[in-house]
């Protein structure tokens, strides 16, 4: 295995309160488990997520991001990930504000790059993005995700998933995207990706 690509919300932190939040700014009549909901696959694709409102999401999720730390083990696990591996999130979250979170936690250096809605809504097409430009296939990848919509975009091209329950769904429905690993605590993250690496049969020699 040569990569790790993490999902940014409700993976590195968590997000799930704030996001929902802000969204009932916007519309007042949705209830968490409707917000969970748009998760269920891209959530540009929902029909209650409007492009309209992207701008004024990131708006007024921005400074709210802003206030966030990241937990001192989460940071400790990601640098010890990043010896071994290239390290990437890809996110339906705004670029710009993904890097003012890691900037403000003094973790810019972790990742060697980030895709957000800037670059593509469509997180399939962000990994094709990837794997080209960094000269990768599925099979060199492990994906960290906490959303049943996530591990369908990854499923499409074949990159294995690990899933948290901790973040926006939980176990029983990122079940049904067949994840390789389904995890309850960030410490589990890196014993499970390295299982999964040792477990992939070793490429022959051309």
């Amino acid at each position: 295995m040569k990569a790790v690509i993490f999902d940014f919300d409700g993976v590195i932190h968590d997000t799930l309160q704030l996001g929902h939040d802000v969204n009932n700014k916007l519309h007042t009549d949705m209830s968490m488990e409707d917000y969970k909901d748009i998760f269920n696959g891209n959530i540009y694709a929902h029909k209650r997520v409007l492009m309209e409102d992207q701008d004024l999401f990131f708006l007024l999720s921005g400074p709210e991001y802003e206030k966030l730390e990241i937990e001192e083990h989460i940071k400790t696990d990601l640098l010890k990930l990043k010896e071994k591996y290239l390290l990437f999130i890809i996110s339906s979250n705004s670029e710009k504000i993904m890097h003012k979170y890691f900037e403000k936690n003094k973790s810019s250096n972790i990742f060697k790059e980030m895709l957000g809605v800037e670059t593509h809504t469509s997180k399939t097409e962000k990994f094709k993005m990837l794997f080209n430009k960094y000269i990768l296939t599925k099979d060199d990848c492990i994906f960290i995700t906490d959303t049943l919509g996530d591990i369908l975009e990854a499923n499409r091209l074949g990159i294995d998933t690990i899933a948290v329950d901790f973040g926006f769904h939980e176990r029983e429905r990122l079940m049904k995207g067949s994840p390789k690993k389904i995890v309850s605590h960030f410490d589990e993250i890196l014993p499970a990706i390295e299982e999964i690496s040792k477990s992939r049969p070793v490429p022959k020699p051309k």
